[in-house]
Order: C-alpha cells, then sequence, then structure tokens
C-alpha cells in the first residue's frame, strides 16, 4: 500500500525521469521562444535594411512620375486657355517640356481620344490615328482617368513604335459656348527600362530579387509585370509606389534570401538548450538519488520489500484511516520454519536466496493494494486492505492458501532442493484491536500459538 502525499506535487518529486522530462520540454520550448524573438529581431533588421532601400527607390520613381504627371497637366492647362491648338503650338511647347524628361518617349493630343499631334514625330508616326478608346492596352486606363477626371497611368506595355513603355493620360474639359465639354486627353510615353534606371532600379537588383504587380495602378490585385513572382517569400519586404490613378506594389528580397539563423542555431536558443539539459540532468540526479536514498532508508536491501519502518508507518496510516471511516483491514504475522539449517547446512547465500524466493511469493500472493514486509531477519509480515478481513473465515482460508504457497520446495545453489515451513498469526482491524501496537502484538501473539502448536500453521487472533 502506498502513502498518500501531505506536500503539493510531492508525487513528482518520486518520479525522477518524468520530472526531468517535464523540465526538458518547458526549457526546450522556453529556448525556442527565447530563439524564436531572436530570429524575429534579425529578420526584423534585415528587412528594415531592404525597406529603406526600397523606399529611396520608390521615392525617386515617385518623383519622376509626378514630373511627367506635371509636364501634361501644365500642357492641359494651356489648351483649357487656348481652347484649341495648332499643330505647331504644340510642337513649340512638347519641344520645351521634353528637354528636361529622359525617360520621355513623347507628348501627344488626342482629340475626341484619336492621337492627332506627336512631339516627336520621328519614330512615332504609328501612333498617330491610334483610337484610344478601342485599343485594347489603352482603353480600360482611358476609361479611369475619364471617370476620375485625372491623370492615370497604364502601362506598362509593348509599344506600338517598339519598347517597353508607360503612359500617363489626363483628360481635358474645354468650355464650348460655355458649355464644359470633354475635348480629349493629353498624354506623355516614358520609356520604362529608362524610368527605372533613372529611378536607380540597377542599384537596388545588385542584392535583391525585384518583383513589381500592379499593372495600370491597380496595386496588389493586379498583374505582375516585373520580376519573377515564383521566387519571392512569405517574408518579402513590400513597399506601394503611388502612381498616377493608383498605385504599384514592390516585392523585395535578398538574392540569396534572408541570412537569419534557425531559432536552436541562435545564441538565446544555444544558450537555452544548454541550461535546460544541464537543469534536467541535475533535477533527475538530484531526486534520483534522493529516491534512491528514501528507498535504502524504507526498503530491505535483500529482498528490496519495504522493511520494519515502512510497514509501521503503512499500518499508522490504515489506523487512522480505519478511525475516519471505520474501514477495516488484517495483519498478517509471518515468521518461517526451518530456515535455521538451511543457513548452516547450505550458507547463508542459500539463506538469501530463500528469502529473496519467499518475497517474491509473498507479492504474488497478495493484490496490489495490499503491503509485504519484511521485519527482520525471517519475519515478515502482510496488511490486507480488503473489507473482507470483517470475515474470520476469510481471514484463513487467506492465510492458509499463503502458506500452502510458501511451504513449496525452494531451489537453492547446485540444484539443491531445500523446505521451509510458515507460522501465521491475524489480527483484525477493529475486531482484535484497534491501535498499532495492539494490533502488532495480536498478530504476534496469534503467530507464536501457531508455531507452538503446529496444527494448521495459521491462527487468528481472540476477538476483543
Amino acid at each position: 500500500m502506498k502513502r498518500l502525499p501531505l506536500r503539493p506535487l510531492f508525487w513528482l518529486t518520486q518520479r525522477p525521469m518524468l520530472t526531468a522530462a517535464i523540465i526538458l520540454i518547458a526549457g526546450v520550448f522556453l529556448s525556442w521562444r527565447a530563439g524564436e524573438l531572436e530570429y524575429q529581431h534579425d529578420l526584423s533588421q534585415q528587412k528594415n535594411e531592404i525597406q529603406t532601400q526600397v523606399s529611396n527607390f520608390r521615392a525617386q520613381l515617385e518623383t519622376k512620375l509626378n514630373y511627367s504627371v506635371a509636364l501634361i497637366k501644365g500642357l492641359a492647362v494651356d489648351l483649357v486657355i487656348r481652347e484649341e491648338m495648332t499643330p505647331e503650338q504644340f510642337a513649340s511647347i512638347a519641344k520645351e517640356l521634353s528637354s528636361t524628361n529622359p525617360a520621355q518617349r513623347n507628348i501627344s493630343l488626342a482629340p475626341h481620344f484619336i492621337v492627332r499631334d506627336v512631339y516627336p514625330l520621328a519614330g512615332n508616326e504609328n501612333v498617330v490615328g491610334l483610337n484610344l478608346l478601342l485599343d485594347p492596352e489603352q482603353k480600360a486606363a482611358v476609361y479611369r482617368s475619364i471617370q476620375l477626371d485625372d491623370a492615370v497611368l497604364a502601362g506598362p506595355f509593348r509599344l506600338d513604335q517598339g519598347g517597353n513603355g508607360v503612359v500617363c493620360r489626363m483628360p481635358v474639359w474645354i468650355k464650348q459656348e460655355g458649355v464644359p465639354r470633354l475635348w480629349g486627353a493629353v498624354s506623355i510615353t516614358l520609356d520604362f527600362p529608362t524610368l527605372m534606371e533613372e529611378a536607380g532600379l540597377a542599384r537596388l537588383e545588385q542584392d535583391l530579387d525585384i518583383s513589381i504587380r500592379g499593372r495600370d495602378a491597380t496595386g496588389p490585385a493586379g498583374q505582375f509585370f516585373f520580376g519573377d513572382e515564383k521566387s519571392i517569400s512569405k517574408d518579402a519586404v513590400r513597399v506601394p509606389v503611388f502612381v498616377p490613378g493608383g498605385s504599384w506594389l514592390i516585392s523585395a528580397q535578398p538574392k540569396r534570401g534572408f541570412e537569419i539563423e534557425p531559432w536552436w542555431q541562435t545564441s538565446a536558443g544555444i544558450i537555452g538548450l544548454l541550461v535546460t539539459l544541464f537543469s534536467a540532468l541535475a533535477t533527475y540526479r538530484i531526486l534520483f538519488d534522493r529516491s534512491r536514498i528514501r528507498h535504502l532508508a524504507d526498503h530491505d536491501p535483500l529482498t528490496q520489500l519495504p522493511n520494519r519502518r515502512q510497514a509501521l508507518s503503512d499500518l499508522y496510516d490504515l489506523t487512522h484511516r480505519g478511525k475516519r471511516s471505520g474501514q477495516p483491514f488484517a495483519v498478517l504475522s509471518i515468521d518461517l520454519d526451518g530456515f535455521k539449517p538451511i543457513n548452516d547446512e547450505h550458507g547463508h547465500d542459500a539463506g538469501d536466496e530463500v528469502l529473496k524466493t519467499i518475497a517474491k511469493r509473498l507479492l504474488a500472493a497478495v493484490r496490489a493494494g495490499d503491503t509485504v514486509a519484511r521485519m527482520g531477519g525471517d519475519e515478515f509480515i502482510v496488511l490486507i486492505d480488503d473489507p473482507q478481513v470483517s470475515d474470520e473465515n476469510h481471514l484463513l482460508i487467506y492465510a492458509s492458501r499463503m502458506r500452502d504457497i510458501l511451504s513449496q520446495p525452494i531451489q537453492v545453489q547446485q540444484g539443491h532442493l531445500v523446505y521451509v515451513g510458515a507460522s501465521i498469526g491475524v489480527a483484525a482491524y477493529p475486531s482484535h484491536a484497534d491501535k498499532v501496537d495492539d494490533l502488532m502484538r495480536e498478530a504476534d501473539q496469534a503467530m507464536y500459538r501457531a508455531k507452538r502448536e503446529k496444527n494448521s500453521g495459521v491462527e487468528i487472533a481472540q476477538a476483543v
């Protein structure tokens, strides 16, 4: 029978392996959390550096696009003031506007959204006569510019005059007879590679993989139009670029990936794991030694059964429980018969083998909740925690069966068979006694009667 623990988590101190495993699991979890925090910190630092680089590129790109928008807005204002513009007037103004914008491919006028004038004309002849409302590449952005009544960026796409470009268009309203009417649009076409180079894309691509989506200024939901979208991971830095009529979304990540150590290779993770391992081993060793010392103090070193000290402690527990609940139990005092001659004839090693065999037979004969203890020498005690012990016939049958088991021959060294008998005295709580000392005395006296009378070998104490 096991004693009930009186201290919180007392049971945990009795299981060194389980306690060490709990410490190990908890320590690994805390080490993982610490390593993850360091991992996230390092990742955040790298992302901040990339964010700064991409933001500088975005600022340059937005500046150049806004400058181009300012050019066509100035042209639109001039057109509104004049109410119309001759090809010569347009060429003069467009030439002046084109001198300061390296990425500019052309500027055009499109009354009724059909391109009429283009500057420079050389190389852009194919654009003249293009109906913007019917062009599959550009009509969506044109309609959006009309809807927003503001500049909208289209592209990038393949230009009719060759190369890739983006086009910014601005709807123009002119009063005719005092009534505002939609005249058409003014447009500026920018060479996309030159625009990106001027904004600093080449420097950015030295260390980073770049992808951009949001074709026709449609933002994160738009199509990819630059870079390899499949190579971009979930950890990539994402920065919006605000372009006329909407936005683009830039995604950037290091070409070699983020150089971050996994959590178990971070300093926090390594230190945490080492501390955890040391703590788990130290705890296991301390509790194991403590358990071993406690076991040695409470158990017989030969048979590994509880010793007299532990048996009396368990008996006190049963007695206290009986006083609270009235639940009965019984004490069997067992003394071996014929044990001394075995020591004399076959030696103490043979005697030790007999005692260990008797201990095993006693353990096999009782239930899991009962206690078998060695009181010293060839004396044993059995505490039976069973409500049926109030029936003396039941006790007599139980003890007799146990005696028969103990009387079976035992093989010792060199194949010799030896025989021992057993005298058993039985006392039950509370019918024979209700105190520990009284129970032990009654059981011992019954055992001595059984040994003297040599009848059945089992005697039951007299009822009080």
